[in-house]
This record gives C-alpha cells, structure tokens and sequence, in this order.
C-alpha cells in the first residue's frame, strides 16, 4: 500500500532564551499524527574519510493522497519510524487540475543527520 505510513507533525512555538535570542521551544511543540501518507528514500550522503568526524545524511521525500493538504512549515519537524527529521526547503503544494484554487497533493524533503 502506498499511503500506508503515519508521520507526526512537530510545531514548536518560539520563545525567547536567556541571551534574548528567539529559539524553538522543541520538548513543547504540539504533535499532530497524519496517517495515510507515502515516505520514499530520496538520498544518502557520507562525509569524506578524511575528516576527523564521519557524517552520513540521509533523506525522504513525502506525499499525501490526491486532495489532501497538510498544515506544515518549513520550520516543523517530522517524528517518522522512531526518526526525528528535519523539513529541508519549502513544501510543495501542487495545484488542482480541474479546481484552480485547490491542493492536488503535498510533497516535502525531510532528512536526518547522524555520525
């Protein structure tokens, strides 16, 4: 089944840190669970042997259903098979054919760090 995964939405409200800078406030974002989406290996990345520190980054692309539009910014986060992952760029709303002022479908980059 192609829209069979669940991701969970990640919305941290800003605050204002001890320096007075703004920061997300990531342990209280508010969580929100979209089932019914496809999420596709986009790509891998390792660092060159040569650094003093190997980093390998690895990406997804996701989609939803035909007719359905996401509540999500670049600035969200996306919890996906026990993975936090970052929103990379901007989301993707791809127009309606038939209805000009509808969403066909959503599609976003996520990717994760490690190493």
């Amino acid at each position: 089944m192609i829209y069979g995964e669940t991701i969970t939405i990640l919305r941290a409200p800003v605050v204002i840190d001890r320096y007075g800078n703004e920061v997300r406030d990531w342990p209280n974002a508010v969580r929100t669970t979209v089932a019914g989406v496809s999420v596709q290996p986009r790509s891998a990345t390792e660092s060159g042997s040569d650094e003093a520190r190997e980093m390998v980054t690895t990406g997804w692309r996701i989609y939803t259903r035909a007719g359905v539009d996401l509540d999500i910014e670049p600035t969200d986060r996306i919890e996906w098979s026990g993975r936090t992952l970052e929103v990379i760029g901007e989301i993707a709303r791809w127009p309606h054919p038939v209805r000009p002022t509808a969403v066909h479908h959503v599609e976003l980059d996520v990717q994760r760090w490690s190493g």
